[in-house]
């Protein structure tokens, strides 16, 4: 299998354009990239709150006393079989998953796919991601506590970047603001490096029924078009003591990113 085969895994912190990134992908002739699966986040029952945990099929599965290892991979295999028949059924030739968690789970897809995958990396700048994040709320699986958002945030940029600075030959980071500002370059970038064609209809097609509709965004489905309206949004959206500890937690990723930090 030659990285033009490679199914591609898709991550980064909530509110980071995973969605509109997984609808352009799925708008590719070869490409299928349907909306979110919990596969790992319900395998590992990785929710703030869910009063039935404990009757939950994998929390319920420990009881057989198997190792966790062999049952992941048992299900894992099962998850990847179903990307490639939902592929399939779609007559394209590759699969892709999209899931802002993915950044939390590269080395179990890493095992799972014996390093034959590519992953994408999208990142925001911070305070814009932390901004769109209030408004969306997520209470199951974010914190209300403005800290513990930003806390979250350092927690899958470490991950992220971890994997993707140990695999640089199959991994990119994408950053939102240059995603929405120059679509065709980004793409035609991108899709160079996953060994595809860039296709115009991509932009033209991204939004369509033809994607689906499940766990995304709420708000993509209501776009007609890519646009910069949510750049820069922090500026007025978070009070100043949440941008002054933003900023004072985050400035590391604010500047390894090329954002200003004012």
């Amino acid at each position: 299998m030659n990285i033009c085969e490679y199914p591609i895994i898709i991550g980064g912190f909530y509110r980071s354009g995973t969605s509109l990134l997984r609808r352009l992908l799925d708008a590719h002739s070869n490409i299928h990239c349907n909306p979110e699966i919990k596969f790992f986040k319900d395998f590992y029952g990785d929710y703030l709150h869910d009063d039935l945990s404990h009757v939950r099929f994998f929390s319920t599965l420990k009881s057989l006393g198997l190792n966790q290892t062999d049952v992941l991979n048992i299900f894992g295999k099962a998850f990847i079989a179903c990307h490639q028949m939902a592929a399939k059924h779609s007559g394209k030739k590759r699969w892709a998953d999209k899931n802002p968690e993915n950044v939390l789970y590269m080395q179990q897809w890493h095992s799972l796919l014996e390093g034959k995958l590519f992953f994408i990396h999208m990142v925001r700048h911070p305070l814009d991601a932390l901004a769109s994040l209030i408004e969306i709320g997520f209470k199951r699986a974010v914190p209300s506590d403005f800290k513990e958002k930003v806390k979250m945030y350092r927690t899958f940029l470490h991950h992220g970047l971890d994997y993707t600075e140990k695999n640089p030959h199959i991994t990119i980071l994408i950053r939102y603001e240059d995603l929405v500002s120059n679509p065709q370059e980004v793409l035609t970038a991108l899709l160079k490096m996953l060994g595809e064609t860039y296709e115009p209809s991509m932009l033209l097609d991204f939004n369509s029924p033809q994607r689906q509709r499940g766990i995304e965004d709420p708000k993509i489905i209501h776009t007609s078009g890519i646009h910069l309206q949510s750049i820069n949004r922090w500026q007025k959206e978070l009070s100043p003591e949440q941008i002054h500890y933003a900023l004072t937690e985050l400035e590391q990723y604010i500047v390894k990113f090329h954002y200003f930090l004012s």
